[in-house]
């Protein structure tokens, strides 16, 4: 699934719950859920690329990256990506949920 196609569903979403709910569709003091989804997104991106970059700077034999500095990038990609791949399977559970919900 692209991400502009899961952003214009979150947002459809929102918007249907925020009228379900007799509330204005836009709030101005809060971030919508949408950029807060694709935030997230972005920061998994940076550190996995992060990880690469490091990876391959040691590689080619920088003496400024130490093993134990490109072992912590990829960790730290590894738990994000599992922490990610987590909340899709949440989203898409609570999306399938309400789906399933008689009206």
């Amino acid at each position: 699934m692209s991400v502009t196609l899961l952003r214009g569903v979150l947002d459809q979403i929102q918007s249907q719950a925020q009228q379900a709910a007799g509330q204005p569709s836009t709030h101005q003091d809060a971030p919508a859920f949408s950029d807060a989804l694709m935030t997230s997104i972005n920061e998994i991106n940076k550190t996995q690329i992060e990880a690469k970059n490091k990876t391959q700077q040691w590689m080619s034999g920088s003496s400024d990256i130490g093993l134990n500095d490109v072992m912590l990038s990829m960790q730290k990609s590894s738990i994000s990506f599992s922490f990610g791949m987590q909340m899709k399977n949440k989203i898409v559970g609570a999306y399938q949920e309400i789906m399933n919900t008689p009206v």
